[in-house]
């Protein structure tokens, strides 16, 4: 018997198919003709049976991911002695009262500081998981060894041996409700476990660049809403964990000292998404606690090693240099200084001319055309959403709008990537974009054409749908 049942479990796909028979003879009496029993089987087994075998199979795939070619298990801490305060007011190691007022003053002051002032007072608190090779597990700057050929960025961290922290921040929109904050973490490798990169090289490739955007209410002056990039995948968090868009809601955001949303960043692949409290029970190896330099007043050098630290300091850097050599790209292989290779059409001018931008940070690894390699922001393109390509950095109140189900204003009174980009202009003070540039026509100059999914902002999603989407987002993250 004991014997029986371990080979039913062991083909179970077979198992399955036979309960499904079994079933329809139940559902059928004897003396049924055979066909309508095959027929009442093969239904059972296609609407009921094969989803639930490939469901079976898809856990099964993260339980022996988890247990085979993950990074070693940490040992577990209890939360008091590493993480204390409520859910949404977290205070991690290394937590020091920040000596900077939390009430954000924006008045009289030019919109250059004032941009500069909400980085800082929303800047992330990262948790950076370290892997089995630490120097690309550093999140830096793209320009660290001054030059804009990423081409060669491995080979330069490499005789170093240390790369300076550094985060991208920029406020790159405000509307008359809302203020639009990106920070993006570039690494120099995505790598992997020795296992997975053996047995394909579409697991690794050189550069990384995740992120994240959060929303500021301007009534409020308070974090609304954050979304991460998290493997071609956008991950949805909020305070209260609910959400009526096109996009189910992770899971709730935690923040520090009230503004410093916790975002958590794997080692390896660098997936970004928010923070969870199971996170908090694995910091006693293998994490690097990142936060903006303004918070600190003892500020500890990053070690490239495997050994926990909780009181890094990170620099801010500015995306305005992406955006103005966004134009810069070439070929895959036949550049050799550019930032970027080959072309995405993300709209037209204020002129009507078709405007292209690099739609891959350049590598020497471009031949490895799988689905991860490394794209700037406006070309992260989440295929499971209903936004176009481009929308969600350059169009982040429509974004939003369509993930969360919430009606924001679409009437920018900033928008530095799509002014930048689109019409090349320089000058901070004309960052500001006119009706005919994005808001007429529904943003009709924006390239929804070459998006890979139609455009169905503010549309109702049924809840089986979200469901589905939440599980495909468990299986991203766990699969790394």
């Amino acid at each position: 018997m004991l014997k029986y049942s371990l080979k039913a479990t062991a083909l179970f796909p077979i198992t399955i198919y036979r309960g499904c028979q079994w079933l329809s003879s139940r559902a059928w009496r004897r003396h049924t003709n055979d066909y309508y029993k095959k027929a009442t089987a093969l239904i059972l087994y296609l609407f009921g049976g094969l989803p639930l075998t490939v469901f079976v199979l898809l856990e099964l795939v993260i339980f022996a991911n988890a247990r085979l070619m993950a990074d070693p298990l940490e040992p577990v801490i209890s939360l008091p002695e590493l993480a204390t305060g409520h859910f949404d007011r977290i205070k991690l190691p290394g937590y020091m009262p920040n000596p900077a007022p939390q009430d954000v003053q924006l008045a009289d002051i030019s919109r250059e500081h004032r941009y500069q002032q909400l980085l800082e007072t929303f800047s992330p608190t990262i948790i950076q998981k370290i892997g089995h090779q630490p120097l690309w597990d550093v999140p830096t700057d793209i320009f660290f060894d001054s030059d804009t050929d990423p081409r060669n960025n491995v080979d330069n961290a490499l005789a170093r041996g240390t790369l300076p922290s550094v985060v991208y921040g920029e406020v790159i929109a405000e509307t008359d409700d809302s203020y639009y904050l990106a920070y993006m973490l570039y690494h120099i490798k995505d790598y992997d476990s020795p296992l997975r990169e053996a047995l394909s090289n579409m697991t690794y490739h050189d550069s990384d660049n995740e992120g994240l955007q959060l929303r500021v209410d301007k009534a409020s002056m308070k974090v609304a809403l954050v979304e991460t990039w998290f493997h071609n995948r956008f991950f949805l968090c909020n305070s209260h964990g609910e959400s009526s868009g096109t996009e189910p809601i992770q899971s709730r955001a935690l923040f520090e000292d009230d503004n410093h949303v916790i975002i958590y960043t794997q080692a390896m692949g660098h997936g970004i998404r928010c923070a969870e409290e199971r996170d908090f029970l694995k910091l006693a190896t293998h994490t690097k606690i990142l936060r903006h330099n303004s918070r600190h007043t003892h500020r500890e050098q990053l070690r490239v090693d495997g050994i926990s630290q909780f009181s890094i300091s990170y620099r801010l850097a500015s995306l305005k240099p992406w955006y103005e050599m966004a134009r810069n790209f070439r070929p895959s292989g036949k550049g050799k200084q550019s930032l970027f290779e080959d072309s995405l059409v993300i709209g037209t001018d204020s002129l009507g001319r078709q405007v292209q931008v690099g739609k891959y940070i350049a590598g020497r690894d471009f031949d490895r055309r799988g689905w991860s390699r490394p794209k700037p922001p406006w070309s992260w393109d989440d295929r499971w959403d209903d936004i176009p390509v481009g929308t969600w950095h350059l169009d982040p109140a429509r974004a939003f709008s369509s993930h969360t189900g919430e009606k924001l204003s679409d009437n920018y009174l900033y928008n530095a990537p799509a002014s930048m980009m689109l019409d090349q202009r320089r000058d901070t003070s004309k960052y500001g974009v006119t009706p005919s540039n994005i808001n007429s026509g529904r943003h009709s100059n924006l390239a929804h054409q070459s998006a890979p999914q139609k455009s169905h902002a503010n549309r109702e999603t049924s809840k089986i749908n979200l469901q589905v989407k939440k599980y495909i987002n468990r299986l991203i993250n766990s699969l790394g």
